[in-house]
């Protein structure tokens, strides 16, 4: 049996072999420019709204998490730049630029909602594994970085004469037409809806809700638009024995491929809502993603237990035809990097000798964090500065991030938010402690993050008694939950 030191031997000459992606210069000058890039461009976008958002322009906050949801602002931009990433994709797929050649960037808000869409590596997988988008399958954060001066993002010609050609709609996000064209959950009419009412029911707002004049009953908002995304694909794995659900592609470590296991919840799902026609079921359903959960979690079927069942059909919690909500993760995103724009890292007070010296720390905390994820399949997570690291490590692409990860740890290690759990804290154990203490990782304190690796969600965050200056606070895990946790449902 190998010893501690030569497991760890193997272990560190693995991690050496990938560590190229995330150097302190790489760090510094693509990864923390872009991110500051981002943090401006969404703080001047909103800024331009009324003295409330520009009091409190990018979150709403809490003292446990830092982080409790967003302002209406940032949810409107959000969903717009979603809108306007769905369109670039479904043209890159259709394109010429799809089948190779270089890559013309699209805007800052659409690389943004790029940036959080792989930044959830397990749905983004799945995503780019179902749809075939070889393009999208690295982060050009090297071309991004060199796009930006001073902390605004200046577009190539090429970049902007491709959005329109490809596109045709302004590259400007703030130029975007007023409304924008839905389809009808039931019979997928064409609806024309405005992005902002003065009564909070545009569809970019959180209270959407819009009529159909072929389907009165029905009152269309981000439920039903989520049942109809549920119902229409449940459908379609009917026909198409070949087809999972949204969510079901990956086995639970996110090693392989898993279709057999995708059909068996397919065929369950079937058995407990019944082989009603589409529509048929969404009027009995009354056309609510929450009365499908309820019916699910109801079953006696022990595969759909409540959390099991709230976990296992997460992609269907947003109406967007993307696995991941982005909605949720740009404004976790956002609030990630305000922490860099407070501490002085965008606007030149933080000294350069004290940024090197960061991202040298987190670049060997990291090595640590991996280590704890291998060793203990558990998560001690620390700071901002060691996110960055994972980012950039997630970027490198999804099937090159789930190689290394599966090898570096047996698993693909996803990237949630903490925002999502906020009571799911309990302390590590002495035994853990003591492995940590062994291998000089006890250092490690603890901030916001959460992962899946081997059916288990863990989780970390900073200790009540406050910040690391008194001491390191206690590193925390989360309660053995199943494969993936249970958010309430959120809404673009």
């Amino acid at each position: 049996m190998p010893s501690s030191n030569q497991k760890f031997q193997g272990f560190d000459a693995a991690f050496d072999s990938f560590k190229s992606a995330f150097t302190v210069p790489i760090l510094e000058g693509q990864h923390l420019v872009f991110i500051g890039a981002a943090n401006q461009f969404v703080r001047t976008s909103l800024s331009s709204k009324d003295a409330s958002s520009r009091a409190s322009p990018i979150a709403v906050t809490n003292e446990m998490t830092g982080f409790d949801g967003a302002s209406p602002e940032l949810r409107l931009l959000s969903s717009k730049a979603i809108h306007r990433l769905e369109l670039w994709i479904d043209a890159l797929v259709s394109s010429e630029h799809h089948q190779g050649g270089e890559l013309p960037l699209p805007p800052l808000d659409v690389l943004i909602m790029l940036n959080a869409y792989m930044l959830s590596p397990r749905p983004f997988l799945e995503d780019v594994r179902v749809r075939d988008l070889p393009q999208l399958r690295t982060f050009p954060i090297k071309d991004i970085a060199a796009r930006i001066q001073n902390g605004e993002y200046q577009p190539t010609k090429p970049d902007l004469d491709s959005w329109m050609q490809m596109v045709k709609v302004p590259f400007d996000v703030a130029q975007m037409p007023d409304a924008v064209d839905i389809h009808c959950p039931r019979c997928t009419k064409c609806l024309i809806v405005k992005w902002e009412e003065a009564n909070g029911n545009g569809y970019g707002q959180a209270g959407f809700k819009t009529t159909c004049p072929s389907c009165p009953k029905l009152v269309v908002n981000h439920d039903a638009l989520c049942a109809g995304k549920f119902l229409t694909d449940l459908s379609t794995c009917q026909r198409d024995h070949k087809r999972v659900l949204m969510g079901t592609l990956l086995d639970q470590k996110g090693v392989r491929d898993d279709i057999k296991a995708g059909r068996v919840i397919v065929d369950e799902v079937v058995k407990i809502l019944g082989k009603s026609p589409r529509n048929d079921l969404g009027d009995e359903l009354s056309w609510s993603m929450d009365a499908i959960l309820s019916r699910l979690k109801t079953s006696k079927n022990p595969r759909f237990q409540t959390n099991v069942v709230n976990d296992q059909f997460r992609s269907y919690l947003n109406s967007s035809p993307f696995t991941a909500d982005l909605v949720e993760k740009t404004f976790s995103y956002m609030d990630f990097s305000e922490a860099f724009r407070k501490d002085g890292w965008f606007d030149g007070s933080k000294e350069e000798a004290s940024k090197v010296k960061a991202l040298t720390t987190a670049i060997k905390d990291f090595r640590a964090f991996i280590r704890i994820v291998r060793e203990t399949n558990e998560m001690g997570f620390v700071s901002h500065e060691l996110d960055v690291v994972w980012h950039a490590h997630q970027l490198i692409g999804p099937q090159k991030y789930r190689s290394q990860t599966v090898e570096l740890t047996g698993g693909l290690l996803d990237h949630l938010s903490i925002s999502l759990f906020p009571d799911t804290q309990e302390t590590f154990d002495d035994a853990r402690l003591s492995f940590l203490e062994t291998h000089g990782l006890s250092r490690i304190s603890c901030a916001p993050a959460t992962c899946i690796t081997d059916g288990i969600r863990t989780t970390t965050m900073s200790s009540p008694a406050g910040p690391a200056a008194a001491g390191p606070p206690a590193l925390t895990k989360a309660a053995n939950m199943d494969a993936r946790s249970t958010p309430q449902m959120k809404h673009p």
